[in-house]
């Protein structure tokens, strides 16, 4: 009788080990979810004819057949323009507004207003004037330095407005892919998916 009962204890103390393990594991993997997300990621914007379309809710690139009436994109890619989708450029809430050059990590709140919208702008081509439609305030993200001229960030930090009205911070940190071809965007982003402005990491 006696072997029986200290049978019965250890089955029941291994019983609860084993729940008191399942019930930790469950609770890592159900913690609260992330307040937003943060991402750095490489973008191949080298056409010289095609926009990029990237959607921050995606954490993707997006395929876009109507861009001025399509709420799927929220920044467009083109060498080294970029538009918002706002203005000329599309139906949605987005534009740009440059906290200047700062720590990334700073950029705690998005500002409640001051964000540019896109616009036309023309530019002086080797075959004559070319009008892009655009973002003005992202068009400062880099300068041409040195000789044969190259495209170094001026490492400002943006925060955008999306298509639906969220927000995101930015920092375009490269034009040059490992093997130094142009046009490959390196980017970092904090996205905020929930509804308020908040960009804490």
């Amino acid at each position: 009788m006696k072997k029986s009962f200290s049978m019965s204890k250890i089955f029941a103390a291994v019983f609860l080990l084993f729940f008191m393990i399942i019930s930790c594991s469950d609770e890592n993997v159900t913690g609260p979810p992330p307040s937003g997300i943060d991402k750095e990621l490489m973008i191949d914007a080298s056409s010289k004819t095609e926009w990029v379309y990237f959607s921050f809710s995606k954490g993707d690139t997006v395929t876009i057949a109507e861009s001025n009436s399509s709420l799927e994109w929220d920044l467009g890619l083109r060498r080294y323009h970029f538009k918002t989708n706002s203005g000329t450029s599309g139906s949605g809430q987005g534009g740009a507004v440059n906290m200047g050059n700062v720590d990334f990590a700073s950029i705690t709140e998005a500002p409640e207003s001051g964000y540019t919208v896109d616009d036309s702008v023309t530019f002086q081509g080797h075959g004559g004037p070319i009008t892009y439609s655009l973002n003005p305030v992202l068009e400062g993200w880099a300068t041409m330095e040195g000789m044969p001229p190259v495209f170094v960030a001026t490492d400002s930090i943006y925060v955008l407005k999306t298509a639906d009205g969220k927000y995101a911070k930015l920092w375009l940190k490269n034009y040059y892919n490992d093997e130094g071809t142009s046009g490959y965007i390196t980017l970092q982003y904090f996205y905020q998916p929930d509804d308020g402005r908040d960009l804490k990491e």
